[in-house]
């Protein structure tokens, strides 16, 4: 859930953060989006919250983005948790465990003291700290951690595991995949398969034809290497551990 670099985000203090931007409301801060914040669940160990960001008048969005607000406003189901619990039980429903260790799970909504929120398994490393995102290796503290190789490898092992198992997920953003460590090679999980269910086409002809489905995934995940790749000056100080 970290922002892409070109995304504006509201200020911190209009917005229930902390000065230095590590709390949200008291909680601490996993990662921070531009419509979305995800903190430590205070109550059940092991779990995150996701919570709703509200939207700065200030900042200028897209027509398509103004039009998805308005409609989820209008339709609940649409809105970007009910979204993500609904996609991840569709792919629950159809791989069950096939789904662990690639997708983060989801538990229910569930209301807090904050409002409502999104209850979901918090990916964590082998010290038990929350894993970091794919963006913040190669553009956060965490950058130059793996060597590019080593992350355009897991890359293509999370590629080839949506093929095999036909998962129409299009939203391969380095701030939705946390890399965690598995026998000392870094693999990545997806924090957030809300696109498996809604995306940018009216029509999901995508999503309807697997020879479709996989040339997207396979562009998708071309470009998120090329990214990688880009940054091959910070991803590649030291080699893979």
């Amino acid at each position: 859930m970290a922002p892409a670099p070109a995304t504006p985000l509201p200020p911190a203090s209009a917005q229930g953060f902390s000065d230095d931007g590590g709390l949200w409301h008291g909680m601490p801060v996993v990662a921070r989006g531009a419509h979305r914040v995800c903190v430590l669940d205070p109550v059940v160990h092991g779990h995150c919250l996701k919570y709703p960001l509200p939207v700065d008048p200030a900042v200028r969005r897209p027509l398509r983005h103004r039009l998805r607000e308005a409609w989820a406003r209008l339709v609940p189901r649409r809105q970007a948790n009910a979204l993500e619990l609904r996609a991840w039980r569709h792919l629950h429903a159809r791989l069950g465990d096939r789904l662990d260790g690639r997708v983060a799970r989801c538990v229910d909504l569930v209301a807090t003291p904050a409002g409502q929120a999104l209850r979901c398994a918090l990916v964590v490393d082998a010290g038990g700290t929350p894993a970091p995102s794919l963006y913040d290796l190669l553009s956060g503290a965490s950058r130059g951690r793996y060597h590019a190789d080593a992350l355009c490898d897991a890359v293509t092992r999370f590629e080839t595991w949506l093929h095999a198992h036909a998962v129409p997920l299009f939203d391969l953003n380095s701030g939705n995949l946390v890399v965690v460590e598995r026998a000392g090679i870094p693999e990545l999980v997806c924090v957030d398969v809300k696109s498996v269910l809604g995306g940018k086409e009216i029509v999901p002809v995508s999503r309807w034809s697997r020879g479709l489905m996989q040339r997207k995934i396979t562009r998708r995940a071309d470009r998120l290497r090329a990214r990688i790749r880009a940054h091959a000056p910070l991803a590649a100080t030291q080699d893979a551990h």
